[in-house]
């Protein structure tokens, strides 16, 4: 009698920034929790009002607020290893880097048997499918995937701030760009290869 490994919910939130840039920079943050997901809720809450952010995007937040709660939030435990984002160059296919960044995010968050409720910022619900089943082509176990609206959801603004952070530190800002290295070689996040 074989036994079954037992599936392990996972929970993506993704976000993305750039296509102002006219591909010349697009990012892709992605946020992978397990399927208990209300302590980190609770947390980000509290750091989003301790901080001062509030439940506003990070670009309508005013920038010692932005920095105060990002150190925060990154210090959370739960989060170490699972915020990834992926730096696109001269990119124009928006939904495919955005697909590739949400495959790339979960072969590294987890090496069993998966499924995964993917949830993106703004997606068109007319596009929910589509990103479906370029997931399921590129072997991304997926229950569901969805578009939800950031100002609703934590951990979608969550990834919302991760997005712009790491957008903030490419593009060259001094202590995003410092607090950003240090904590790629701490773990917490994990860079993705663009292909």
């Amino acid at each position: 009698m074989t036994t079954r490994s037992p599936i392990h919910k996972l929970f993506c939130y993704v976000d993305e920034t750039g296509q102002d840039t006219q591909g010349r920079l697009f990012v892709v943050a992605v946020v992978v929790t397990e399927s208990v997901r209300d302590d980190l809720r609770q947390q980000c809450m509290a750091i989003e009002s301790e901080s001062g952010k509030g439940q506003r995007k990070w670009v309508k937040s005013k920038r010692d607020r932005r920095l105060a709660y990002i150190r925060q939030v990154l210090a959370l435990p739960a989060l170490k290893g699972r915020c990834c984002f992926a730096a696109y160059y001269d990119h124009l296919d928006y939904l495919e880097a955005t697909v590739q960044a949400i495959a790339g995010s979960l072969r590294l968050a987890e090496s069993g048997v998966y499924q995964a409720t993917v949830l993106i910022d703004g997606l068109p619900r007319s596009e929910e499918r589509e990103v479906g089943l370029h997931l399921r082509r590129l072997g991304v176990s997926t229950k569901k995937v969805r578009g939800v609206n950031d100002e609703t959801d934590v951990l979608i603004r969550l990834a919302d701030a991760m997005c712009g952070f790491v957008r903030a530190a490419l593009e060259g800002q001094p202590d995003m760009r410092g607090l950003l290295d240090e904590q790629l070689r701490a773990g917490v996040i994990r860079r993705l290869s663009a292909e």
